[in-house]
Protein backbone atom coordinates (compact mmCIF):
# COMPACT_ATOMS: atom_id res chain seq x y z
CA UNK A 1 0.00 0.00 0.00
CA UNK A 2 1.33 3.36 -1.22
CA UNK A 3 1.82 6.84 1.46
CA UNK A 4 -1.04 8.37 -0.61
CA UNK A 5 -3.38 5.63 0.23
CA UNK A 6 -2.77 5.37 3.55
CA UNK A 7 -3.34 8.81 4.27
CA UNK A 8 -6.72 8.93 2.80
CA UNK A 9 -7.73 5.82 5.01
CA UNK A 10 -6.34 8.06 7.58
CA UNK A 11 -8.08 11.00 6.80
CA UNK A 12 -11.58 9.17 5.67
CA UNK A 13 -11.84 7.11 9.30
CA UNK A 14 -11.28 9.45 11.71
CA UNK A 15 -14.16 10.73 10.97
CA UNK A 16 -16.35 7.89 11.95
CA UNK A 17 -16.95 8.91 15.42
CA UNK A 18 -18.22 12.08 14.79
CA UNK A 19 -20.50 11.01 11.77
CA UNK A 20 -22.02 8.10 14.07
CA UNK A 21 -22.72 10.40 16.88
CA UNK A 22 -24.50 13.25 14.42
CA UNK A 23 -26.63 10.48 13.14
CA UNK A 24 -27.44 9.34 16.31
CA UNK A 25 -28.24 12.65 17.73
CA UNK A 26 -30.09 13.37 14.44
CA UNK A 27 -31.00 10.86 12.16
CA UNK A 28 -32.66 13.45 9.74
CA UNK A 29 -29.90 13.84 7.23
CA UNK A 30 -31.23 16.73 6.14
CA UNK A 31 -30.85 19.00 9.74
CA UNK A 32 -27.02 17.68 8.98
CA UNK A 33 -24.46 20.95 8.12
CA UNK A 34 -27.11 23.73 7.58
CA UNK A 35 -25.61 26.95 7.13
CA UNK A 36 -26.65 29.88 10.19
CA UNK A 37 -25.47 32.63 10.72
CA UNK A 38 -22.51 32.87 8.66
CA UNK A 39 -21.40 28.96 10.03
CA UNK A 40 -21.97 25.66 9.42
CA UNK A 41 -23.74 24.02 11.68
CA UNK A 42 -22.99 19.89 12.18
CA UNK A 43 -27.26 19.80 12.95
CA UNK A 44 -29.57 22.09 13.40
CA UNK A 45 -33.38 20.94 13.79
CA UNK A 46 -36.20 22.09 16.12
CA UNK A 47 -34.69 21.69 19.33
CA UNK A 48 -31.78 23.92 18.27
CA UNK A 49 -28.30 23.38 17.71
CA UNK A 50 -25.57 20.38 18.22
CA UNK A 51 -21.77 20.56 17.96
CA UNK A 52 -19.75 17.43 17.37
CA UNK A 53 -16.74 17.98 18.82
CA UNK A 54 -14.06 15.28 18.76
CA UNK A 55 -11.23 17.26 19.95
CA UNK A 56 -9.96 20.89 20.81
CA UNK A 57 -12.94 23.16 21.57
CA UNK A 58 -11.40 26.53 20.11
CA UNK A 59 -12.90 26.15 16.62
CA UNK A 60 -16.08 26.37 18.60
CA UNK A 61 -15.99 30.21 19.89
CA UNK A 62 -16.86 32.29 17.03
CA UNK A 63 -19.78 29.82 16.22
CA UNK A 64 -21.06 29.86 20.02
CA UNK A 65 -20.18 33.65 19.77
CA UNK A 66 -23.13 33.63 16.50
CA UNK A 67 -25.37 30.78 17.85
CA UNK A 68 -25.88 31.30 21.63
CA UNK A 69 -27.90 34.90 21.26
CA UNK A 70 -30.28 33.13 19.71
CA UNK A 71 -30.76 29.32 19.61
CA UNK A 72 -29.97 26.75 22.15
CA UNK A 73 -26.41 25.19 21.26
CA UNK A 74 -25.67 21.82 22.99
CA UNK A 75 -22.19 20.73 21.81
CA UNK A 76 -21.09 16.58 22.43
CA UNK A 77 -18.24 15.25 23.38
CA UNK A 78 -17.11 11.97 23.38
CA UNK A 79 -15.42 10.47 26.08
CA UNK A 80 -13.53 7.03 25.09
CA UNK A 81 -13.28 5.40 28.48
CA UNK A 82 -13.99 1.87 27.27
CA UNK A 83 -11.12 1.49 24.10
CA UNK A 84 -9.65 -1.81 22.18
CA UNK A 85 -7.24 -1.27 20.00
CA UNK A 86 -7.16 -3.06 16.25
CA UNK A 87 -3.96 -4.05 14.59
CA UNK A 88 -4.48 -4.31 10.70
CA UNK A 89 -1.62 -4.86 8.46
CA UNK A 90 -1.93 -2.54 5.56
CA UNK A 91 -0.31 -4.89 3.41
CA UNK A 92 -2.60 -8.04 4.19
CA UNK A 93 -5.48 -6.52 5.50
CA UNK A 94 -5.36 -9.01 8.37
CA UNK A 95 -6.40 -7.82 11.46
CA UNK A 96 -6.51 -8.92 15.50
CA UNK A 97 -8.55 -6.79 17.99
CA UNK A 98 -7.32 -6.92 21.52
CA UNK A 99 -9.29 -6.89 24.55
CA UNK A 100 -11.31 -3.67 26.02
CA UNK A 101 -9.38 -1.54 28.38
CA UNK A 102 -11.18 0.38 30.69
CA UNK A 103 -9.76 4.57 31.09
CA UNK A 104 -12.65 5.84 33.62
CA UNK A 105 -10.65 9.35 34.12
CA UNK A 106 -11.13 9.98 30.06
CA UNK A 107 -14.37 11.97 31.23
CA UNK A 108 -11.48 14.95 32.66
CA UNK A 109 -10.17 15.40 29.07
CA UNK A 110 -12.80 17.53 28.70
CA UNK A 111 -11.51 20.23 31.64
CA UNK A 112 -9.17 21.91 29.52
CA UNK A 113 -11.38 22.43 26.59
CA UNK A 114 -14.08 24.14 29.05
CA UNK A 115 -11.81 26.74 29.16
CA UNK A 116 -11.88 27.63 25.63
CA UNK A 117 -15.59 27.94 26.24
CA UNK A 118 -15.72 29.68 29.58
CA UNK A 119 -16.71 33.38 28.80
CA UNK A 120 -19.71 31.23 27.69
CA UNK A 121 -20.54 28.22 30.62
CA UNK A 122 -23.46 28.81 32.44
CA UNK A 123 -25.04 30.67 29.20
CA UNK A 124 -28.86 29.23 29.42
CA UNK A 125 -28.77 28.44 26.07
CA UNK A 126 -25.60 26.25 26.30
CA UNK A 127 -25.17 22.39 27.29
CA UNK A 128 -22.65 20.11 27.04
CA UNK A 129 -23.14 16.10 26.69
CA UNK A 130 -20.13 14.03 27.52
CA UNK A 131 -20.56 11.00 25.61
CA UNK A 132 -19.11 8.05 27.52
CA UNK A 133 -18.03 5.19 24.65
CA UNK A 134 -16.90 1.98 24.24
CA UNK A 135 -14.57 2.38 21.11
CA UNK A 136 -12.44 0.40 18.81
CA UNK A 137 -9.46 1.98 17.71
CA UNK A 138 -7.88 0.66 14.45
CA UNK A 139 -4.52 1.12 13.52
CA UNK A 140 -1.85 0.37 10.81
CA UNK A 141 0.88 -1.82 11.34
CA UNK A 142 2.87 0.68 9.34
CA UNK A 143 5.79 1.95 12.24
CA UNK A 144 8.37 1.40 14.02
CA UNK A 145 10.15 -1.83 16.06
CA UNK A 146 9.78 -5.55 15.58
CA UNK A 147 6.07 -4.95 15.77
CA UNK A 148 5.77 -2.43 13.74
CA UNK A 149 3.63 -1.19 17.00
CA UNK A 150 5.79 2.14 17.63
CA UNK A 151 4.36 5.71 15.40
CA UNK A 152 1.88 3.06 14.06
CA UNK A 153 -0.77 5.71 12.13
CA UNK A 154 -4.10 5.77 13.63
CA UNK A 155 -6.44 5.00 10.89
CA UNK A 156 -10.38 5.11 12.57
CA UNK A 157 -11.77 5.07 16.11
CA UNK A 158 -15.38 4.06 15.75
CA UNK A 159 -17.91 3.78 19.30
CA UNK A 160 -18.97 0.00 19.51
CA UNK A 161 -21.51 1.32 22.21
CA UNK A 162 -22.47 4.60 24.23
CA UNK A 163 -22.24 3.57 27.94
CA UNK A 164 -23.67 6.89 29.53
CA UNK A 165 -24.45 10.27 28.88
CA UNK A 166 -23.36 13.17 31.12
CA UNK A 167 -24.49 16.60 30.77
CA UNK A 168 -23.24 19.87 31.89
CA UNK A 169 -25.19 22.74 32.14
CA UNK A 170 -22.94 25.08 34.74
CA UNK A 171 -20.55 25.25 37.07
CA UNK A 172 -22.37 23.16 39.69
CA UNK A 173 -22.86 20.37 37.15
CA UNK A 174 -18.63 20.10 36.70
CA UNK A 175 -18.54 20.30 40.83
CA UNK A 176 -20.56 17.09 40.95
CA UNK A 177 -18.71 15.61 38.27
CA UNK A 178 -15.29 15.67 39.89
CA UNK A 179 -17.06 14.72 43.10
CA UNK A 180 -15.02 17.63 45.03
CA UNK A 181 -15.35 18.28 48.91
CA UNK A 182 -16.44 21.55 49.45
CA UNK A 183 -14.07 23.54 51.36
CA UNK A 184 -11.65 20.82 50.98
CA UNK A 185 -7.91 21.14 49.35
CA UNK A 186 -5.59 19.92 46.09
CA UNK A 187 -2.38 20.94 44.99
CA UNK A 188 -1.65 20.50 41.09
CA UNK A 189 -0.06 17.23 41.94
CA UNK A 190 -3.41 15.50 43.53
CA UNK A 191 -5.19 17.13 40.71
CA UNK A 192 -2.88 15.62 38.39
CA UNK A 193 -3.37 12.35 39.71
CA UNK A 194 -7.46 12.92 40.12
CA UNK A 195 -7.83 13.92 36.35
CA UNK A 196 -5.33 11.92 34.68
CA UNK A 197 -3.79 15.38 33.16
CA UNK A 198 -0.40 16.82 32.79
CA UNK A 199 1.40 19.74 31.64
CA UNK A 200 -0.46 21.89 29.34
CA UNK A 201 -3.67 19.76 29.56
CA UNK A 202 -3.71 20.08 33.66
CA UNK A 203 -2.58 23.65 33.72
CA UNK A 204 -5.72 24.41 31.36
CA UNK A 205 -7.61 22.24 34.27
CA UNK A 206 -6.46 24.14 36.81
CA UNK A 207 -7.27 27.17 35.10
CA UNK A 208 -10.76 26.03 33.59
CA UNK A 209 -11.65 25.34 37.69
CA UNK A 210 -10.38 28.51 38.69
CA UNK A 211 -11.86 30.91 36.34
CA UNK A 212 -15.26 29.20 36.43
CA UNK A 213 -14.78 29.62 40.50
CA UNK A 214 -14.92 26.11 41.32
CA UNK A 215 -11.48 26.53 43.04
CA UNK A 216 -9.15 29.51 44.13
CA UNK A 217 -5.59 29.63 45.03
CA UNK A 218 -4.68 29.97 48.82
CA UNK A 219 -1.33 29.93 49.02
CA UNK A 220 2.01 27.67 48.76
CA UNK A 221 3.16 24.84 50.93
CA UNK A 222 7.41 25.56 49.52
CA UNK A 223 6.94 25.22 45.63
CA UNK A 224 3.31 23.59 45.76
CA UNK A 225 0.23 25.71 45.30
CA UNK A 226 -2.41 25.08 47.35
CA UNK A 227 -5.94 25.47 45.90
CA UNK A 228 -9.26 25.16 47.86
CA UNK A 229 -12.78 23.91 46.69
CA UNK A 230 -15.25 26.78 46.62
Amino acid sequence: MCVHERFNIGTYKERSQHLVLKHYYEPDRDCHEISCKGHIADIKNGDGIIEIQTSAFSPLVKKLEAFLPEYRVKIVYPCNVNRRICWINPETGESLTGNYRNYPKKIYSVLPELLRISEFFGNGNLSVDLVLCAVTENRLLDGYGADRKKRATKADTFPDEIIETVTLRNKDDIFHLLELEKGGTLTQSEMSKRFSLSGRRLWMAVKCLETLGIISLDGKIGNKKIYTVK
